[in-house]
């Protein structure tokens, strides 16, 4: 239905990239050079949202570090006066990637740590003749799914003693393997001594015969391949919002190394990292096992190039549990102490105290990692953004001379309207005037809440998104353009939600007074204020579970429990299934139609 193909349209969007015309007004250009067929192409199509034609670069560097800094796995080269091929490998089309991949044997496995204690890393080997040689290990791109996989066909392949010629370094428990599994791994090269760097899981391959798996797959290409490491747009990238898959393998592949203490290299950052194996997350019931500090900075790198550009440029209130959910746990919206050269901040007036007070920016890798390394369990930002690009071009960044230079700022304009959805519905297990914990029942309402309120909004000609709050709510956003102040925002949810609350008054509060909410969800409005914040999407809460505050996209959402989403799974699911508000900040709706704002005036028309 045409409804069917909208919905689509915003949760899978979905881009056809054309790269070459075989066929013209009757004519068959397979012979005629690239050129001339790309100017045919270029001829035919009227490029949409839905429809572009192939970048194309002369200067293939440059092109290549810009791939890599925005996560490309590499370019494809093409020669100008090359015919078209069918069915033929040919030099004069080459793929050049930053990372190779190839086939190997799975001799073994060691023992993990905390989340990861039944498999931390798969030893790999490929035969020599009659001689099974070690190539390295690999623990990056294992997924709970795929561990589960593992460990029973495992079961079946066990043996006494190991497999490799020559025995290979251990520092963890292990089980010896019958060489008969078949693993791609990609890689970025392999080092002097014979094993692989930064290795990265890809997928089991019963396609390939185990005697087949032979020599060191992938040497020439390795040497093919350009090096960006040290070139300038490299070094940038290092710091840029968008991270690539390679630069988290890179962090995971030092992960690997089971000391307690370690100095993390991230591009031309260094992080000292300390007390790696302390509990943060007790294990927990539903086989949830301990989960610890290198646990929490794994899952960090693993989810950062989904979770950086929902922090970009917003200023960041840490909930830091440097003894782990049992022990102290602090705000901190200030940071008047050193900071690394990686982290960027921004000076903001408080009208509270009529002063300036310094945020951080959780705009980089780096930071993100040294944020888990200072115990930072829950990442809570602003609604709004240090940064007027793309839409907000020319508006005013003065933050911090005075009240009146923040309120005609862009820290004053929201990118979302904010509905908090909080269930008041006890489970009858809580203490004397404590929050109500997590209940099916709870959930249950408030995600009915959610749909009624996605319903009225949409008869606005409004889309809503939502997430899991990671705890016992959930967090419904309407994407804007930063044309109404935080006070028009808020005036704007308060009458939406009163709108639905006069149409559900048994199952719906605002009401101010605790007391007064028992039973019933709350819709929270008043986080539309300057300077409130919520915790970002994919970062951690530090209850007892390890829960994420998980997007999901509508049809998701009537299924889901909260707990349904922790830091031991949530990286194979974006692996799988990809950001679901990759495009929230692409896809702002206008705010005149629906409620008749005029941002020149300020207020309602």
């Amino acid at each position: 239905t045409p409804a069917e193909i909208a919905a689509a349209q915003r949760d899978t969007p979905v881009v056809l990239v054309c790269f070459d015309l075989l066929h013209f007004a009757g004519l068959n250009l397979r012979a005629a050079p690239y050129r001339d067929r790309r100017r045919y192409l270029a001829q035919c199509l009227l490029p949409s949202k839905h429809l572009q034609l192939v970048h194309l670069a002369e200067n293939a560097e440059q092109l290549f570090a810009a791939a890599l800094s925005h996560g490309f796995e590499g370019i494809m080269a093409k020669r100008l006066d090359s015919p078209y091929q069918a069915g033929r490998r040919s030099r004069a089309w080459l793929k050049i990637k930053a990372a190779q991949s190839a086939e190997f044997l799975i001799g073994g496995y060691t023992r993990g740590q905390g989340a990861r204690e039944p498999l931390g890393a798969l030893l790999l080997g490929y035969w020599e003749g009659k001689s099974l040689r070690y190539a390295g290990h690999v623990g990056s791109g294992l997924d709970d799914e795929v561990i589960g996989v593992l460990l029973k066909r495992a079961a079946r392949l066990e043996r006494r003693t190991s497999p490799f010629a020559d025995p290979p370094p251990l520092h963890r428990p292990t089980r010896w393997l019958k060489p008969q599994l078949v693993a791609e791994v990609s890689f970025s090269e392999w080092t002097p001594g014979g094993a692989l760097r930064a290795p990265v899981f890809v997928r089991l391959r019963e396609d390939i015969s185990p005697r087949s798996v032979r020599g060191r797959a992938g040497d020439a290409a390795a040497r093919a391949a350009p090096q960006a490491a040290n070139t300038p747009a490299a070094q940038a990238a290092a710091l840029a919002p968008v991270t690539t898959a390679g630069e988290a393998a890179a962090v995971l592949e030092q992960l690997e190394n089971p000391a307690n203490r370690l100095e993390l290299a991230v591009g031309g950052a260094r992080i000292k990292l300390t007390n790696l194996d302390r509990v943060y997350w007790p294990a927990a019931p539903r086989a949830q096992p301990a989960t610890t500090k290198r646990d929490l900075i794994r899952y960090l790198a693993r989810v950062a190039r989904f979770m950086l550009p929902h922090l970009a440029d917003r200023p960041l209130t840490m909930i830091r549990m440097p003894e782990g959910i049992d022990g102290e746990r602090f705000f901190q919206k200030h940071w008047a102490q050193a900071l690394p050269e990686f982290v960027e901040s921004v000076t903001v007036f408080s009208e509270h105290k009529d002063e300036k007070h310094r945020y951080l920016l959780a705009n980089n890798l780096p930071t993100l990692l040294w944020l888990g390394q200072v115990g930072t369990l829950e990442f809570h930002v602003w609604h709004s953004r240090a940064q007027p690009s793309p839409e907000a071009a020319g508006a005013q960044t003065d933050y911090a001379s005075s009240l009146a230079a923040l309120e005609s700022s862009i820290l004053n304009y929201p990118d979302y309207l904010v509905f908090d959805i909080d269930p008041y519905i006890y489970s009858g297990k809580e203490a004397q005037g404590a929050e109500p914990e997590l209940n099916k029942r709870g959930f249950a309402v408030g995600k009915r809440v959610a749909f009624w309120l996605r319903e009225l909004l949409q008869q606005m000609s409004l889309e809503a998104i939502v997430k899991t709050s990671g705890k016992t709510g959930l967090h419904v956003f309407v994407p804007i353009e930063r044309t109404v102040t935080f006070d028009e925002a808020r005036h704007i949810c308060e009458t939406v939600g009163r709108h639905v609350m006069r149409a559900h008054p048994k199952d719906i509060t605002m009401e101010w007074a605790v007391e007064k909410r028992t039973g019933k969800i709350f819709i929270d409005y008043n986080m539309n204020v300057r300077g409130k914040t919520l915790n970002v999407a994919y970062s951690p809460r530090g209850v007892p579970g390890a829960p994420v505050s998980m997007p999901l996209s509508w049809e998701e959402l009537e299924a889901a429990e909260p707990m349904d989403f922790t830091i031991n799974n949530v990286p194979a699911r974006l692996a799988k299934n990809g950001d679901r508000w990759h495009d929230v900040l692409e896809t702002k709706q206008s705010l005149t139609q629906a409620f008749g704002v005029d941002r020149k005036v300020g207020r309602e028309t």
